[in-house]
């Protein structure tokens, strides 16, 4: 009986202290809902960052291009153009090998990917990108100048032979006239103040070591060169400026904006005005030869296109028909490209 008492007495006490008023109640379930909330937060933390341990471990094998890239420019089937590129093949009257890339996936296209031809001012690329190099690690100053030789000067191209021996320039002007105008004596002048060793670092950290063998040091030399190369293997000086692989970003986005400049001809005949398109040409008249490779920057379907062209039938080089199969081909590119599902 007297144990019965104490317990009532205890209850009253607890009631009485704890419960005597709403604001205890509130406390006290606060309390509880706290200490719960803090339990299942630890939990949920624990076990999520297990599954993202697995799941980024899973997500680090896939392409970090696809976290962004729109589904809808993931174009899979090239097939139709792949027929409408390959029928160039059966032309006699040209030989026309035609290198296709999508940027996106990787997807590329060839025709006559083991024909080699000659890449005539296409050459002055790599010539300007060894060059560059040397600003990008600081052995040159885009102001600096350089001075023009007698050995330099030649006619073909450009209007730059016309200046009097001895005149300079700044190394940004002679990238200018070199890739813009295609200027012939801008590139002599740029590939004879090349040391030994850096035009071939251009060749052989793009992986074409047997091309090496094509490259001489001044304008003498050149016609003697057989320095013929296949769309697809010229590509790769496009691909590297794209993505920075051989200059670093800051000089790749620097040389590409320059070529920006370049007149509107060839496989720019076949594109839209408002469409960028980065890219350079070169013509020999000798070999009956015309060529134009570059980047086309359609907003998130971006690819490279290098068309190289050479006349077989008699009589001098046909540039109207040349020019129009350019435009040809890249309007036909373009049209799969931009409306392909």
């Amino acid at each position: 009986m007297k144990e019965k008492k104490q317990s009532q007495t205890m209850q009253n006490f607890f009631i009485k202290h704890v419960f005597s008023s709403k604001e205890h109640v509130y406390k006290y379930l606060s309390a509880v809902l706290f200490v719960t909330l803090c339990v299942l937060g630890v939990y949920i933390y624990i076990y999520s960052r297990s599954t993202s341990v697995v799941l980024k471990s899973a997500s680090s094998y896939l392409n970090p291009a696809l976290a962004v890239l729109d589904k809808r420019n993931l174009i899979v089937d090239f097939q139709p153009l792949r027929e409408k590129l390959q029928k160039y093949e059966d032309r006699q009257d040209y030989t026309i090998s035609v290198y296709f890339e999508y940027f996106p996936t990787g997807a590329n296209i060839a025709t006559h990917k083991d024909v080699k031809l000659w890449p005539a001012s296409l050459i002055k690329i790599p010539v300007a990108m060894a060059a560059m190099k040397k600003v990008q690690d600081k052995d040159w100053k885009l102001e600096n100048e350089l001075v023009i030789l007698d050995q330099d000067k030649d006619s073909e191209f450009g209007d730059m032979y016309k200046e009097d021996t001895g005149t300079t320039h700044t190394i940004l002007h002679f990238f200018e006239e070199s890739l813009i105008n295609s200027d012939n004596t801008a590139h002599f002048v740029l590939l004879r103040n090349l040391e030994g060793g850096e035009l071939e670092e251009v060749f052989v950290h793009l992986g074409m070591d047997d091309v090496i063998e094509g490259l001489k040091r001044n304008k003498k030399d050149v016609e003697d060169i057989d320095n013929r190369i296949t769309a697809k293997r010229y590509s790769i000086f496009f691909r590297s400026l794209y993505n920075a692989t051989f200059l670093d970003q800051e000089y790749s986005q620097l040389f590409l904006s320059i070529l920006q400049k370049a007149p509107k001809e060839y496989l720019s005949l076949g594109l839209p005005e408002d469409v960028v398109f980065v890219h350079k040409t070169g013509i020999r008249i000798d070999e009956k030869v015309m060529a134009d490779s570059g980047i086309v920057y359609l907003p998130g379907r971006p690819y490279l296109l290098t068309v190289m062209i050479s006349q077989n039938k008699k009589g001098e080089l046909d540039k109207e028909e040349i020019q129009r199969i350019f435009k040809e081909i890249s309007e036909e590119v373009y049209r799969y490209v931009s409306y392909a599902d």
